[in-house]
């Protein structure tokens, strides 16, 4: 089963077709969720306000996000916002975490209680409110996945709602509202799309079609992350990294994720990594470790780019994983936690943190053991 739900505009510009479906639509009170760094650093965004301004009744609510939002940041936002009118539409224009907030608030202004008690699968029983998200980075894929992510501070620990009421209902990929990000955003953001990537393509449960998703998503991004994030990036570069990661989205909450998406969880929490680097530092040592424990489907990853039929379906496998390893020099990632201070001396801590994470690893298609694995491959990115 493939799941899709969200109605998607593509293309430079294609906020402004969203705006026309959506007065077809007949939408009339709208509540705006913006990221304030969008709000004040994006002269399209204020392009895009006026256009709504002239076409609906528009409640705009800037939030600060600083760190990955947890359930108590939610709880505030939603406290202000039921305050509030009634909305028949709701649009989030931000990051990974600013949609994931949209995405929540949407279902919880129908659904009673604090956010804590919909933590998990599908407790969020009735319908939420409509939703557009409008990423303006290109990485979580937050606008087409059932997934929202947020930290339970008393837990210490990251886990989202997520469910079939998760859904956007509408998704608007426009490259113009890339054009301010940061670069170490963006970086990190595409670390995580990449992680996307190979992780549904590897997971256990994915599938011909998952596959399809997956490997049209390397392609992309590829072919477009180095130059996406050069200065004046190119327009159709950061607009096909968009769709890439849209892919990678759609492909990953129908297979299932696997080992540095994983590890991303209690190193983001902990060590306060951003979740595309904390994911994105252990990739190329996931994709080795599949390597050489015999894994050799990469295969297919590499004829998509460089096809070859003399090369062994291992040479192919190798040679992808070099091909990774250039794309991280020419994009400057970072290959070690040494910015964040980890090193081999939390790696005690880091293993115990990595106990629960088994079911996780488990969807990769070589077994990783928490109790041996995990150590020796954070070994090869910490000093």
């Amino acid at each position: 089963m493939i799941r899709l739900k969200t109605n998607l505009y593509h293309g430079s510009l294609s906020t402004f077709e969203f705006i026309a479906e959506a007065k077809a639509q007949k939408y009339n009170k709208l509540l705006l969720l913006v990221d304030k760094a969008v709000s004040d650093s994006s002269p399209y965004f204020s392009q895009v306000l006026s256009e709504l301004n002239k076409n609906f009744v528009v409640t705009t609510h800037e939030l600060k996000i600083v760190t990955e939002p947890t359930y108590d940041f939610l709880d505030e936002v939603l406290d202000v916002v039921r305050g509030m009118t009634k909305f028949d539409l709701i649009i989030g224009i931000g990051g990974g975490s600013l949609l994931d907030i949209t995405k929540a608030i949407a279902c919880l202004l129908n659904n009673p209680g604090s956010a804590i008690n919909y933590r998990g699968f599908n407790k969020v029983v009735i319908e939420g409110v409509p939703v557009a998200c409008i990423p303006t980075t290109a990485g979580t894929g937050s606008e087409v996945t059932f997934n929202a992510s947020f930290i339970d501070r008393a837990e210490m620990r990251k886990m989202g709602i997520n469910g079939k009421n998760l859904f956007a209902t509408y998704a608007v990929l426009d490259a113009k509202f890339t054009e301010s990000c940061p670069k170490s955003v963006a970086l990190s953001s595409g670390l995580d799309a990449l992680v996307h990537t190979f992780e549904s393509f590897t997971a256990i449960q994915a599938n011909q079609v998952t596959q399809l998703f997956s490997i049209s998503a390397f392609k992309l991004i590829l072919s477009s992350l180095n130059a996406a994030l050069s200065d004046n990036s190119p327009e159709r570069s950061r607009q096909d990294l968009l769709l890439g990661s849209y892919l990678a989205g759609a492909a990953l909450f129908n297979s299932g994720s696997g080992i540095s998406g994983a590890l991303s969880y209690p190193i983001g929490v902990h060590y306060k990594v951003p979740h595309g680097f904390a994911g994105g530092i252990t990739l190329p040592s996931v994709i080795k470790f599949n390597i050489d424990h015999k894994w050799f489907d990469y295969a297919r990853l590499f004829d998509a780019i460089d096809f070859d039929n003399r090369l062994s379906d291992e040479s192919k496998s190798r040679f992808l994983h070099e091909k990774i390893q250039v794309l991280y020099q020419k994009i400057n990632a970072p290959v070690n936690f040494d910015l964040w201070n980890l090193s081999k001396k939390d790696l005690p801590k880091l293993k115990v943190l990595c106990q629960d994470l088994q079911p996780a690893f488990d969807q990769n298609p070589i077994h990783f053991s928490a109790e041996t694995d995990v150590s020796i491959l954070l070994s090869n990115h910490l000093s």
